[in-house]
């Protein structure tokens, strides 16, 4: 425990601590994936093809951003903690929460009424991974850091595609 702070295993310990949360948590954080598959069926029937595709090279960039980081950091997986679920290899960044936040940057210009429930769910899914005990609080503070910057380079990425007349007129959020 010596490469982290006190503040962060306390804060681990804390929120690990509430079994009864366990249910939910575990049902956010391993269901994840589904939930990515509802957005991108809700995306792609709002939005239509081009707003999906461009969803989906932003998730599979924010994926291999985490699996590439990951290594580059080394960081454990916490230990002593009530382990709700079980996984393996490094602890930095976390992807659920890169991931998470990277689609709700993305998604939040297109969410109309449900921006808030966007977040909502991206911080939600976040905490989960400390809840259940996979994550220590600082894995998913950089994982929602750097998951923000991969959402705004995607936003940034839609808008020259726009501009350059290469994504049609799907590409403007809604409200705009």
């Amino acid at each position: 425990m010596s490469m982290f702070s006190q503040f962060d295993y306390y804060v681990l310990m804390f929120l690990n601590s509430f079994s009864f949360l366990d249910p939910f948590m575990l049902f956010v954080s391993l269901k994840f994936d589904y939930f990515l598959f509802l957005i991108i069926a809700i995306l792609y029937y709002y939005k239509g093809r081009e707003q999906t595709i461009l969803f989906l090279a932003l998730l599979v960039s924010a994926w291999a951003l985490a699996l590439a980081l990951k290594p580059v950091f080394e960081v454990p997986r916490p230990e002593d903690v009530r382990f709700v679920t079980c996984t393996t290899g490094y602890s930095m960044p976390s992807g659920h929460s890169l991931m998470s936040f990277a689609l709700a940057i993305f998604l939040h210009p297109r969410a109309g009424k449900y921006k808030l429930l966007v977040w909502v769910f991206a911080i939600t899914v976040s905490l989960s991974r400390i809840f259940i005990g996979v994550h220590y609080p600082s894995d998913v503070i950089v994982g929602a850091f750097i998951g923000c910057l991969a959402g705004i380079f995607w936003l940034y990425v839609e808008k020259m595609l726009t501009k350059y007349g290469l994504l049609g007129n799907s590409g403007t959020p809604a409200g705009k």
